[in-house]
């Protein structure tokens, strides 16, 4: 059965949805991200940032007490036209199924991989007309591109990959096997909706998830921040490169 996945990435935040002069700032962005996710980011203060984080699944990196950057994700699976590739087989007696647990078959077609981003700064981060904060805004803002480049990399090239060799992929999307699923106190659409919406995609977020993790957890190693913070500190107490 054909299978096709298509990423898509949209910007939650009305800031992070404009053009960037990052060059201005003195900015470098990661070598192999397109210009086109380098967005400016959204300044929140210590308390909006502290509630970000808590909502997402990373945690405040080892050693610090404070998160002066973060890019949120939300991951979602859908259908390019669900009603279509997703066929109800008849049940045992050959009539279309009033309840649940009812046989769901792929009919092929487009899935989305749909990623929505945003990228925040702490608002005491916000550069003015100084050297010294423009140079630390720079240095917190590169590192958030980092996550940003992860994150691009993995919709639109490391997720349609490896999805394509996942077993349940392959038997249920490529081979398109029957796959049972409800509960015999739903009806049937009931019982298709909680499909389509909560269950089929849980495979792909699932691996999605992980390396998004794997990758956030090489980013934010103790290591890596404390490169950060000593450049950071580096400029604070005068040292300009």
């Amino acid at each position: 059965m054909a299978v096709t996945f298509t990423p898509r990435i949209t910007w939650k935040e009305r800031a992070n949805q404009l053009a960037y002069p990052f060059d201005w700032f003195g900015i470098k962005p990661p070598r192999d991200l397109p210009l086109d996710f380098v967005r400016p980011p959204k300044f929140v203060n210590s308390a909006e940032m502290g509630k970000l984080v808590r909502e997402s699944a990373r945690n405040t990196p080892a050693g610090l007490s404070t998160v002066e950057g973060h890019v949120s994700t939300d991951f979602q699976v859908s259908f390019t036209d669900p009603n279509r590739q997703w066929l109800t087989l008849p049940g045992p007696d050959g009539k279309p199924p009033v309840r649940g647990p009812a046989n769901f078959k792929f009919q092929g077609g487009g899935v989305i991989l749909d990623l929505t981003l945003a990228l925040y700064i702490l608002d005491l981060r916000e550069p003015g007309d100084d050297e010294k904060s423009l140079k630390i805004f720079a240095i917190l803002y590169e590192h958030e591109l980092l996550h940003v480049l992860d994150e691009t990399d993995i919709i639109n090239n490391w997720l349609p990959k490896r999805a394509m060799v996942e077993s349940d992929v392959v038997k249920y999307f490529v081979r398109a096997e029957p796959f049972t699923y409800g509960l015999q106190s739903q009806s049937i659409a009931e019982a298709r909706k909680e499909f389509l919406d909560k269950y089929i995609g849980q495979t792909i977020f699932n691996l999605w998830a992980t390396e998004a993790n794997r990758r956030t957890s090489i980013r934010d190693a103790p290591g890596e921040y404390k490169k950060v913070n000593d450049q950071i500190e580096k400029i604070r107490y005068g040292r300009l490169p």
